[in-house]
């Protein structure tokens, strides 16, 4: 998959993919490889049922844009099919349905490359997507697309993506054990030119993450029926970088997450999620700020788990790392908070 996400970069000159691996329990790995494919032609004003458009641009350069736009769009779904269909000829089993109808766009692969039994089991769904519970090894592609609603321009979205199950030895998992994982990094944190302060993020259920959800928080995480519907308690310690000391920092992202995918490989048994690329994505907000997850220890009964962040503002380079309980809300103030309670705000001075 990596070799399809390469050339669509090379199309559009971002990635948008993600890639992870990942131990959820079951005495088995988990590598997972997605990311999002749209298309989408833009409207002008003059375009029927239009409630939005780009109003510093005349019908004639929308029209020039989306030209533009359809050869790109071209490109990447060009790669896609020509590496699908590659991959076709030496899966065990594969599915390829289209259909084409007056701005109307299916498009479905269902590849099940490598099988975990001796007979393939395969259920279609409704949309006509087709599974392989049992496969070890597997890719798919999904996308669907319709008019907009001038009848004259269409938009449609759909994932390209990977799947590899891989049973461990014994088929067991344990929950993950964050004191040795812990004693690998923090010497790492350690260095000269490394500043450090602790925080608290919290909200009682009585809070409601949905109301405050874009006002107040950079992201969220839900437990859903599986905990309380909006308490949530994540403590930490935020680790910090100058801006003009790139290279340290650099460095320092590079040590964790190589320390990071080494532990997972000599304890693929334990609970844990893991993000590929991380510090590469981080590194991209040169302008703004970002703050993004590398890696998520499952360590107990619930939901409970020890994350590590890669963060970046105009000010500097963060590492957080943190103990969180329940739904997980990051504010958007996160690295000058001290503590957030309920919407309350206490700065670090």
């Amino acid at each position: 998959m990596d070799k399809i996400w390469e050339e669509i970069e090379n199309i559009i000159s971002v990635r948008q993919d993600s890639k992870m691996k990942i131990n959820h329990g079951g005495g088995q790995l988990l590598y997972v490889h997605n990311g999002i494919v749209g298309k989408d032609f833009l409207c002008s004003a003059d375009c029927e049922g239009v409630t939005s458009s780009f109003e510093n641009m005349t019908p004639e350069e929308i029209e020039a844009a989306n030209e533009r736009n359809r050869k790109v769009f071209d490109g990447i779904f060009g790669a896609i099919r020509h590496n699908l269909d590659s991959l076709m000829e030496i899966s065990e089993e594969s599915y390829h349905f289209e259909s084409h109808s007056h701005g109307n766009d299916t498009i479905i692969y269902s590849l099940c490359l490598k099988n975990g039994e001796d007979s393939i089991a395969r259920i279609k769904a409704n949309d006509g997507t087709m599974f392989y519970p049992e496969a070890l090894e597997t890719v798919f592609f999904n996308f669907t697309a319709s008019p907009k609603p001038c009848g004259k321009h269409i938009r449609g979205f759909g994932t390209l993506g990977y799947n590899k199950r891989l049973p461990l030895p014994g088929g067991r998992s344990y929950y993950f054990d964050k004191e040795p994982y812990l004693e690998t990094i923090t010497p790492l944190l350690k260095q000269k030119g490394i500043k450090s302060w602790n925080f608290k993020w919290t909200q009682s259920d009585d809070y409601d993450i949905d109301s405050n959800r874009y006002q107040e928080f950079e992201s969220s995480e839900r437990v859903g029926s599986f905990g309380p519907k909006n308490a949530g308690q994540t403590v930490g310690t935020m680790y910090f970088i100058p801006r003009e000391q790139k290279e340290l920092a650099e460095a320092l992202f590079t040590s964790i997450d190589s320390t990071t995918l080494h532990y997972t490989e000599i304890h693929p048994e334990q609970m844990f999620r893991y993000s590929y690329n991380v510090k590469e994505l981080v590194m991209q907000y040169t302008e703004s700020n970002n703050i993004t997850g590398l890696f998520e220890g499952h360590t107990g009964k619930g939901n409970v788990s020890t994350r590590v962040f890669f963060g970046i503002t105009p000010q500097g380079y963060y590492v957080a790392i943190a103990d969180v309980e329940n739904n997980f809300c990051i504010p958007k103030e996160w690295y000058k908070l001290k503590s957030y309670i309920d919407g309350k705000k206490v700065y670090r001075k």
